[in-house]
Formats: structure tokens, sequence, C-alpha cells
């Protein structure tokens, strides 16, 4: 457990840097003791995570964890925290769901506390993920960064639904103590691994390749590097064709497969093969849910498809006539039936996506507007600037600098 709270405070400010999660500490007397959360929404915010803490508390004693997803918008995760002889609360949130339109907004449970002026900075500060992302966040936190056993949140997630293609006694909590042989077990990790891709399911993925136990089913000869490395490339080559089968791009796929193979060619130890297999198996969970995001059922397997093409293709440069050309179709035709289902014209989809990431590069790292433009493909900065401004109302500086102007406890 860590105890030195101002290396805490220092990981704590990276981190929100990183994921734009908010993170608060209380004291006893449910004082604030500090966040590294940063907005002119700060005070406001503080006083609703301030309200619940004291419930927490009452209903928690001093000791256990609390995940709060009663609003189907917003996340909240609650725990005690005891460095030495000092008892905290920890309050990790609020983590939207769904990016809040006018009508989303009045739901949130804050937005009573929020001025309307404060409105679009905060809904820009906070992050937008699914709860199996939040939980995979949560479990980082807890063992990373406060030192702390995160609980198993196996129970909080509903996989079982109709259209799993396992059925229960497939999809089990702890499938080690199945009583079936090593080479069975090995085949049944496998489909679980290649179906939590496919669904996008992160938690269950994350759970599956931290298990200890089912290591050492993937990896029984862990002193072998070789092997090792082996057993690492057919998982992916698994996980890549789950992916491609969900929507992800072939091209796109390829070359994420193909990058990390290159890294697997330095790694000279189990550990880092293992690290490299967790962060591309979740890669393309994230990109096989990614394109879900923006596609629909009532859109026609044209226009779905070629949405997925877009957002595989981010963030190299994309045209009309190439997304025709892939598609097999006229430019023309393809134009007026994507306008007809979404109500955008491609370029303009396009734009709103590009945006859309470099707010999140502008809140989360610390590159130049110049090279958020040149990664994101703009013409020049200046068109991104236009651009930037023409889609917020503010041009990428003055974004960036309403954000910063923040108070910090």
């Amino acid at each position: 457990m860590k105890t030195d709270m101002n290396l805490l405070k220092w990981h704590l400010e990276r981190y929100f840097k990183e994921k734009r999660i908010p993170i608060w500490i209380f004291g006893q007397n449910n004082n604030i003791e500090y966040t590294n959360f940063v907005t002119s929404a700060l005070l406001n915010l503080m006083e609703h995570v301030q309200t619940m803490t004291k419930k927490y508390v009452l209903a928690h004693s001093i000791e256990g964890f609390f995940l709060d997803d009663s609003n189907p918008y917003e996340l909240y995760f609650v725990f005690s925290y005891t460095p030495g002889k000092h008892n905290y609360t920890v309050v990790v949130g609020p983590v939207l769901t769904i990016r809040p339109s006018d009508r989303v907004w009045g739901k949130l449970s804050f937005s009573g506390n929020v001025f309307s002026e404060q409105k679009k900075v905060l809904v820009h500060m906070l992050s937008v993920m699914r709860k199996e992302d939040f939980l995979v966040e949560i479990t980082n936190i807890l063992n990373d960064i406060f030192e702390i056993p995160a609980p198993d949140f196996s129970d909080e997630l509903n996989i079982l639904s109709g259209e799993n293609h396992f059925s229960e006694d497939q999809i089990c909590d702890d499938i080690s103590i199945l009583k079936i042989t090593d080479y069975k077990r090995n085949i049944k990790l496998k489909e679980l691994y290649r179906f939590y891709i496919q669904s996008g399911n992160t938690y269950q993925l994350y759970a599956l390749l931290a298990n200890e136990e089912n290591l050492d089913v993937l990896f029984p000869k862990k002193a072998s590097l070789q092997d090792c490395l082996f057993r690492v490339v057919e998982l992916l080559t698994i996980g890549a064709g789950a992916s491609v089968e969900n929507g992800h791009d072939k091209k796109a796929c390829y070359i994420l497969y193909h990058n990390t193979t290159e890294r697997l060619k330095s790694a000279k130890c189990y550990e880092k093969l293992l690290t490299i297999l967790k962060e591309t198996s979740i890669s393309l969970a994230k990109s096989t849910r990614e394109i879900n995001v923006y596609t629909s059922k009532d859109y026609s397997p044209t226009t779905n498809k070629c949405i997925q093409l877009i957002v595989a293709k981010m963030p190299e440069k994309i045209t009309l006539d190439g997304l025709a050309e892939e598609l097999h179709i006229s430019a023309k035709y393809l134009s007026v039936l994507f306008n007809k289902e979404t109500g955008s014209s491609i370029p303009d989809f396009i734009q709103d996506i590009r945006i859309n990431e470099a707010k999140t590069l502008l809140l989360s790292s610390d590159l130049t507007y110049l090279e958020i433009s040149n990664m994101l493909n703009f013409n020049s900065q200046s068109y991104f600037n236009q651009i930037f401004k023409k889609k917020t109302g503010l041009t990428p500086k003055e974004f960036k600098t309403k954000i910063d102007n923040h108070a910090v406890l």
C-alpha cells in the first residue's frame, strides 16, 4: 500500500492527464484532501462528490468497495484507503457512459451543481467509456497506483445474454476449476479469448489474461522464450481474425498485427511478451467495439461498411472516391446513400471524428497544435484551426486555455 502521499498525488496527476478520470480523496471529516481534477467546474462538482462520500461512509462503514452505476449515464467507484494511521475515502469518477446531449445532460446527477457556461468544458473533460473499460481502469488504479488488491468484478458484468455464443457453464468466473484435461482447458480459454475480442468485452479479456491459473494453461513452458513467443503469436492471430470478423478493416488490423510482431522480436522475457499480448488484445477488442459505436442496425450494410472503413482507416487521409472504390459502387451513389441514412455527408462525418480525436489529444497530451494537425492529417494548421472552431466554437488554443484555467486543491 502506497503511504507517500506526495508520490501518490504525482501519480494521480499523471493519470488524469492520460485518462481524464477524476479521483477525489476525502479525510475523516469528509473534507477534501486532494483531487487530480482540473477544471473551472471543480468546486461545483466537488459538492456533489462530497455528498456521495458521506452516504458511502454511512452505508459501508470505514472499509469496502462500492461501484455506483445507478445512473445509466455515469459511473463512480468508491473505496476506503488507510495508509498508516490515516483513513481516507476515495471516489473515482464521474465517468460518463455516453457523451451527453442536452436531453441527457439534465439526467446527470451532478448537472444541477454546474453553471451553464461550465457545461461545455466539463463534458469534454470527463472520459466516456463502457462499464467494462471502467472496471479495467479501477483494477489498474487500485493495483498500480494505490497498491492495494482490486476486487473481482465478475459479478458486476452481465455477459450471459442471449446473444452470447457460449452457455452459462462455458463462461464461468474461474475456468480453472473445470475438471477437464489441460488440452480442453487450453481450447476453451482460446474460445473465450476470441469471444471477448469479438464482443468487445475488455474487462473480461483483461481478467482472463491476468489470471495466473489461466496463464499456466496457455503458457505451460514459461522457461522457454521460443515456446511463449509461439503461443503469443497464436493468440494474436486468433484475436486479429475475430476483430476482422466483427468489422475491423483487414488492412488496419494487419498493420496492428505486423507492428506487434515486430515488438515481439525484441522481447527478452515471458513477462514482456505477456505485456505486449495484453496491450494488443485490449486494442483489438476496443477497435471492434468502437466501430459498433458509429454503425447502426438502422443503416444499410453499405453505409455500415463505409463507416467501418472510415473508423479503421483513421487518421490517414480518406476520400470519397477511395471509399467508393473499396465498396465497389459509384462515389455519387455512396454520397447520396450515406447522407440520407446518417444525416451527414461523408467529409463532415470524417471531420467530426478527427475533431473528437483532436479534443482528446489536447486534453491528454503535450503535443503542439501543429503536431496534432499533422497527426490527424489536416492540410495545414490553419485549416485545422478553422475546422476546430467551426465544430466547437473555439480555436484549439482557446479550447486548451479554457480547460487549463482551473483550481487545484
